[in-house]
C-alpha cells in the first residue's frame, strides 16, 4: 500500500490526515523532524508517495528535514507539502527556496488536505 508520511507534532493534524485518508493509503507519523528522517531513510521500497511536512517541531525542524531531502536529492522521488502555522512572510519564503510543492496553512480544512495530497500524489505518479 502507498503510504503519505505526516510529519507534526500534532495529534489533532494527524488524526485529520489519518481520517481523510485511511482508506486510500497508509498513514505513517513523526512527531518531529528526527522521527521523519528516519522513516524517510527507511524508505526503501519507495512506498511514501508524499509528505505533509510542519515546520515547528521538537527536536529537529522542518528546515531540517528539508535540508535532508535537498542533500539527499530526494525532492524528485518523494513531494512536500508544508503544513503550518507559523504564516510569518521570511519562513513561508525560505521554504519555498526548496523544491516543495506548496504550503498549507493552518488550520485547515478536511477538504483543503485533500486538495494538496492529491496534488502531490499526482506529482508523485510523474516523477
Amino acid at each position: 500500500m502507498k503510504k503519505i508520511l505526516v510529519a507534526d507534532d500534532s495529534k489533532i493534524i494527524s488524526n485529520i490526515v489519518e481520517r481523510a485518508f485511511r482508506d486510500e493509503y497508509e498513514v505513517i507519523v513523526a512527531y518531529n523532524g528526527r522521527e521523519a528522517i528516519d522513516v524517510v531513510k527507511n524508505n526503501v521500497d519507495d512506498s511514501i508517495i508524499g509528505v505533509l511536512l510542519d515546520l515547528n517541531m521538537p527536536e529537529v525542524d522542518g528546515f531540517a528535514v528539508l535540508d535532508y531531502f535537498k542533500e539527499n536529492n530526494l525532492f524528485r522521488r518523494i513531494p512536500v507539502c508544508i503544513i503550518t502555522g507559523d504564516v510569518q512572510k521570511e519562513r513561508i519564503d525560505r521554504a519555498f527556496n526548496y523544491d516543495i510543492v506548496d504550503v498549507l496553512a493552518k488550520p485547515f480544512t478536511f477538504d483543503s488536505v485533500r486538495e494538496e495530497v492529491e496534488k502531490i500524489i499526482s506529482l508523485s505518479s510523474l516523477r
